[in-house]
């Protein structure tokens, strides 16, 4: 695995809302690599927000991390694609995958359980050979810091 599944955590807010970032310690591996150029982007939208927190529900929370493992554990195997970066701000988790081929890609969503039914996501995918979109949210992150 060009990744290991050591995280990153970092936290603030944004348009006066609290934004919480995580992402893969060793990201610059897979993206230095040049293996996975398209970029693939997940945001489920909750249907329930803590009006004090901007977050999801602790109930959704608790079904969105539930899918946030399936997203690794049936896209990652293999290596077609990375869980590079999880993003939840203002009632959405966005996740931020690379992969190599798309295909794969579907097939590996095709395998998550939904035997409690669908999730509430949409997906778009997009080619990124340089990470454009995974270090715009990282540089932001150091500005910060």
């Amino acid at each position: 695995m060009l990744a290991n599944n050591r995280w990153v955590r970092a936290g603030g807010s944004l348009n006066d809302k609290p934004i919480s970032i995580q992402y893969r310690e060793d990201w610059e591996l897979a993206r230095e690599s040049e293996s996975y150029p398209l970029c693939v982007q997940i945001a489920w939208n909750a249907g329930s927000v803590d009006d004090s927190t901007g977050f999801p529900s602790l109930g959704e929370q608790g079904k969105i991390l539930t899918f946030g493992e399936h997203l690794q554990n049936k896209l990652e195997p293999g290596e077609n694609a990375l869980v590079a970066m999880v993003i939840t701000h203002a009632g959405v988790c966005q996740w931020i995958i690379y992969c190599k081929d798309m295909e794969l890609l579907k097939e590996g969503l095709d395998r998550i359980p939904t035997a409690e039914g669908l999730y509430p996501i949409e997906v778009v995918a997009d080619e990124d050979p340089q990470w454009q979109t995974f270090t715009q949210v990282y540089q932001a992150i150091l500005q910060e810091v």
